[in-house]
């Protein structure tokens, strides 16, 4: 009867022992599967939405910064995937979108550019890469969406093309952007979404006071300097 109590005693022991093991090492796993899915967005990026393509992926649609400049075309968006150019992330993207191709790698961040114009990215026709040339200047600009909302700086790019018109492109803080249209002598011609949009008249109105030209997008509002449309 002894015998038979220690070796009850003994199985019971080594099936807790086990649980225990069990538990720990699923907990372990799962500490280590939320640590992977977790990344710290350095601060040389402008990140743009909550996810690429779809909410809550890990890659993210990218604004222009230190970083991104010389990865940036008018024709093209541009995503961050955390990790290198082989990670399940960039693969997906690259292999199932046909105009999406890695550009570049910058602080443990894999760039691709995909192209919003029809074509591979970067292969343009050549009259639309003499007018289009990348951001070659940024900064911040006041702006204000009205509604009760309060007046707050803007992180922008600017790019100049070879025509000497030029596109200012302002980042909202939740991901959405404002592409402004400037023409040659100055004036604002269009309106969009984002730069790879046709440029529209719509609601907007411009106003010039001291050097700065104040723009009014239906509620939106936008003080650029002249400096910045110069490049000076």
């Amino acid at each position: 009867m002894r015998r038979t109590t220690r070796s009850f005693a003994s199985a019971l022991h080594a099936t807790i022992a086990a649980i225990a093991f069990g538990v720990g090492g699923a907990s372990t796993s799962a500490q280590a599967a939320g640590t992977e899915k977790q990344f710290e967005w350095p601060a040389s990026f402008v990140v743009l939405g909550n996810g690429y393509p779809r909410a809550g992926d890990a890659c993210r649609r990218l604004g222009e910064s230190a970083a991104t400049v010389n990865y940036l075309d008018h024709m093209a968006m541009l995503v961050g995937c955390p990790g290198s150019s082989d990670s399940a992330a960039v693969r997906a993207i690259v292999e199932h979108q046909r105009h999406a191709r890695v550009v570049g790698a910058a602080d443990g961040v894999t760039l691709i550019s995909i192209s919003t114009e029809g074509g591979p990215a970067g292969s343009q026709k050549s009259q639309t890469s003499e007018k289009q040339s990348p951001i070659s200047a940024s900064g911040t600009l006041p702006c204000e969406r009205g509604n009760g909302q309060a007046k707050m700086m803007c992180k922008f790019g600017v790019e100049h093309h070879n025509d000497r018109s030029t596109t200012i492109v302002v980042y909202w803080p939740d991901g959405a952007t404002r592409a402004i249209f400037f023409g040659v002598n100055g004036r604002v011609i269009g309106t969009a979404a984002s730069a790879s949009d046709r440029p529209m008249p719509g609601d907007t109105i411009t106003r010039k006071y001291a050097g700065i030209n104040l723009i009014s997008v239906g509620n939106e509002r936008y003080e650029i300097e002249d400096s910045v449309l110069s490049g000076g």
